[in-house]
């Protein structure tokens, strides 16, 4: 039978008293290694019924992994219930274990509104593979942009992605295509890949392939709008800056500025770190920014990826977005 899954994408999300309907980030941490890796779940309730996808990743020796699991939940005894169905796609460097699967059990809240899932999770217990456990602390963020997984959900033909802006003389015109009807909530339906194997190296060829979207003419950098995404306080006069594709490697290549300042050229974006360390010299307001310039679309626009910031011991994961109208800044914030 086919698996069929809707889900809601909302910008204002309206939902039920406790709908646990969202997009959910935040880590997960192995009670006995203490690792910490970066997870989020896009999870659709509808009539009793809950889906949705787990996006899970690490970093190893400067090489950035991920997993997409489709998952289900149940509501049980006051605690919602997570558990992975299927692998959809990952980049390990050998096969998963077979027969391991996670369990979350998050109980939730009292409240209607879900601004937070804290729970634990387990991996079941095989005749080979001991269980593991740890706690998760996930936190709502409903804006799509946002998430990694879902620009994994639109590169796998998961997701279909929205309708592509019309420029005219380098501004965005609404269309009846792109413009969202007044006070309705954006909804996507979301369905089953094709192939939920791992894909090899002629799958990501062929899911390259299948992107249609046409992106608008180039302008030139100069002349680009640049977006800032986020905006980080930091303690050190150093700061160690990796940068990585996130996803399908599919060609994207980025140039970075920083205060203005040419730092990296027209580099590749791979799941291997392209690193590069930077000074916070003293200035009147203690302000840094970093701007990304997308060189390309690669084969699935937009150019996005992942910047991980090392300050001292604190350590900030950013996912950005640029395009060939569009540059994505970062803005540093030195602490007094």
């Amino acid at each position: 039978m086919r698996y069929l899954l809707p889900f809601f994408l909302v910008l204002c999300f309206n939902a039920s008293a406790q709908d646990v309907s969202g997009l959910y980030s935040g880590i997960l941490v192995n009670d006995s290694t203490k690792k910490v890796q970066n997870y989020e779940l896009a999870l659709s309730e509808y009539k009793g019924k809950i889906t949705g996808y787990a996006y899970t990743t690490f970093v190893v020796n400067d090489t950035f992994y991920y997993s997409v699991k489709r998952i289900k939940a149940t509501k049980e005894n006051g605690a919602l219930i997570v558990e992975d169905v299927k692998m959809v796609a990952n980049n390990f460097p050998s096969e998963r274990s077979k027969g391991v699967y996670q369990i979350n059990t998050i109980p939730l809240p009292q409240q209607d509104s879900i601004k937070e899932l804290k729970g634990t999770w387990r991996t079941n217990q095989t005749k080979v593979y001991y269980s593991i456990n740890g706690g998760l602390d996930l936190k709502k963020d409903n804006d799509s942009l946002r998430s990694a997984l879902i620009n994994h959900l639109y590169e796998l033909d998961v997701l279909q992605r929205p309708a592509a802006p019309v420029y005219v003389n380098n501004k965005e015109k609404e269309t009846e295509k792109t413009k969202p009807a007044t006070g309705s909530v954006a909804k996507t339906e979301v369905k089953a890949p094709k192939k939920e194997s791992k894909p090899t190296k002629a799958d990501d060829k062929s899911l390259m392939s299948k992107s249609k979207d046409v992106a608008p003419a180039a302008i030139p950098v100069e002349s680009r709008t640049t977006k800032v995404m986020q905006t980080i306080d930091v303690v050190t006069d150093s700061l160690v800056l990796s940068f990585y594709d996130n996803g399908i490697v599919d060609g994207d290549t980025i140039s970075v500025n920083f205060n203005g300042q040419n730092i990296i050229s027209k580099t590749k974006l791979t799941a291997v770190a392209a690193k590069k360390s930077v000074l916070l010299r003293s200035t009147d307001s203690d302000m840094y920014q970093l701007t990304l310039i997308a060189e390309n679309l690669g084969t699935i626009p937009p150019n996005t990826g992942l910047l991980i910031v090392q300050d001292g011991q604190n350590k900030y994961n950013v996912h950005f977005s640029a395009d060939l109208q569009n540059n994505a800044a970062i803005v540093f914030r030195k602490k007094k």
